[in-house]
């Protein structure tokens, strides 16, 4: 009975935990301008869940959401300008003429996808190395290359995430934090490749 009892604390303990960075996310996140370094101060805190850290929720959430306030603040704005750019060409070349237009649409999807795969490494690349944001954006593009197939899994892990809410609107208060710590799961297994081979050399 003490076991059952005790595992069923650790149990509650867990979903609490991720409740509480759901919606400490959720809240900092109402701003809007915020909804960057909100995001990188919940992958702070998996991190150090992942990495078997104990910490309580919200010291480790306003301590990641202040270190990283100014460089995922940027990242945001960039970001943001990215895909207004690249919805912007994609309005441009709808309108054109045939010719050449099967050409750009095929170089801009290819944009897309690339930008894509990196973006899915930002927030973890960010709050797992010390790197400005040049580092940041280079080392999320070479990971999304080099480690496919946990890309494609990542991207996966957003899908499941989509497909949550739609079946069940009320994971919504789980869904991200439950999301993000996976995502960082993942990431860190490719963190640990690229450990193994600076080792190996």
């Amino acid at each position: 009975m003490k076991l059952d009892r005790s595992n069923f604390y650790i149990v509650l303990e867990l979903i609490s935990n991720f409740f509480l960075l759901n919606l400490l996310w959720l809240i900092m996140c109402l701003p809007v301008i915020t909804i960057f370094p909100s995001t990188a101060a919940m992958f702070g805190v998996v991190r150090e869940w992942v990495l078997k850290k104990d910490s309580s929720v919200f010291t480790s959430f306003f301590r990641c959401f202040k270190e990283n306030f100014k460089q995922s603040f940027f990242l945001g704005i960039l970001l943001s300008m990215v895909i207004g750019l690249l919805y912007a060409n994609f309005t441009l070349i709808s309108q054109l003429s045939a010719t050449g237009k099967t050409l750009l649409i095929s170089i801009l999807f290819l944009t897309v996808i690339l930008a894509t795969f990196s973006s899915v490494y930002l927030f973890p690349v960010m709050v797992h190395y010390q790197l400005n944001w040049i580092g940041i954006l280079k080392n999320s593009f070479l990971l999304s290359i080099s480690y496919l197939p946990f890309t494609l899994l990542l991207l996966g892990i957003f899908m499941l995430m989509i497909a949550a809410f739609l079946w069940q609107p009320v994971t919504f208060f789980l869904l991200f934090s439950v999301g993000a710590y996976f995502i960082f799961f993942i990431c860190n297994k490719a963190f640990l490749k690229i450990e193994q081979v600076k080792i190996t050399q």
